[in-house]
């Protein structure tokens, strides 16, 4: 016991260093000057609008995630989605890559453990669909309208997010993919049967609310910019759209720190976006928004889940329709 600990401490250790290393990389031309400045330019109003779209986004978020529980035929009522999905955004922080969030709905039903992963799978599939044909939509804008280039990366980005979707998209529409005689084939594919399709009218909620979500998260990130004086409208939205499009290829710190910052200065710099005042670099006008909406987006939503979970023992009841 005390070396399976002594190995989850030092994971743990490892998990904050690269975090920490990363953060520090992707920022260390800030000036002390510039973060100082980045406290000055906080506004109420603006902050109230990024709060809206916040829990505007976070509502989305679980109107799909009753869709997909309900067509996994969990009995579910709307708490239950909200303590879930408050409780992932607290496992999704403390672990790299999010992937702590797979585990969110276990306490669902203690005997269909399973069919709860596979859950959360299927709603992370209707994600990164939406993440990416974002920004695989915000490229071909800024070829064919801004007339900017793309560089390699952004070419291997955009076959990558292609063969993505329409993997995403046949997984969800069509419902049966492996092997039927494999039983671990026949078991994903009995649970994708039962899936919330692309094309039935849960299937086109479920994605409506999707992109919903993640235009609210665009539009919360727009906002912060805009308080530091960062860029305007057009350019904004599309480096966004792209920096969102690439990070699920790039979430290996925890919280997506560093990450999301070092992505919205990378694609902002590109589009020649610079702020209204000399005293703030972009990069610091990044590092601001990113900051914000770790706040508000996850360590928040995370407290919370952790508190309605530790007050709460509900979501412990069986609470599924046997088959």
């Amino acid at each position: 016991m005390k070396k399976v600990t002594g190995n989850k401490t030092i994971s743990w250790l490892f998990k904050i260093v690269i975090t920490v290393a990363f953060v520090f990389i992707v920022n260390k031309s800030i000036t002390l000057g510039e973060l100082n400045v980045i406290t000055g330019y906080l506004s109420l109003q603006y902050i109230a609008f990024a709060v809206f779209f916040s829990f505007a986004g976070l509502f989305f978020q679980v109107k799909r995630w009753e869709i997909i529980l309900r067509y996994q035929k969990f009995t579910v009522k709307g708490h239950i989605a909200w303590k879930t999905i408050l409780w992932g955004n607290l496992l999704a922080f403390i672990t790299p890559g999010r992937i702590g969030e797979l585990f969110r709905g276990l306490k669902i039903a203690e005997d269909r453990k399973g069919d709860s992963l596979f859950a959360v799978i299927i709603d992370k599939l209707f994600i990164i669909i939406t993440v990416l044909l974002t920004g695989f939509l915000c490229v071909l804008f800024q070829l064919f309208f801004l007339r900017i280039g793309i560089t390699d990366q952004m070419k291997v980005f955009l076959v990558s997010a292609f063969i993505l979707c329409i993997i995403g998209f046949a997984l969800l529409s069509t419902g049966k993919v492996f092997d039927k005689n494999h039983a671990v084939s026949r078991y994903f594919n009995r649970v994708l049967t039962n899936l919330p399709r692309l094309f039935t009218p849960a299937g086109k909620k479920a994605l409506l609310y999707s992109f919903i979500a993640h235009f609210c998260l665009i539009a919360q990130t727009i906002t912060l910019l805009r308080m530091f004086g960062c860029g305007a409208l057009i350019k904004n939205s599309i480096a966004i759209g792209q920096a969102y499009g690439i990070m699920p290829f790039l979430s290996f710190t925890i919280g997506n720190m560093g990450v999301r910052e070092g992505s919205f200065h990378f694609f902002l710099s590109y589009l020649s976006v610079s702020c209204d005042t000399s005293m703030l670099s972009v990069k610091a006008a990044s590092l601001g928004t990113s900051i914000l909406i770790l706040l508000m987006n996850i360590i928040l939503p995370a407290f919370a889940g952790l508190l309605w979970y530790l007050s709460d023992t509900s979501i412990n009841k069986k609470t599924s329709e046997s088959r």
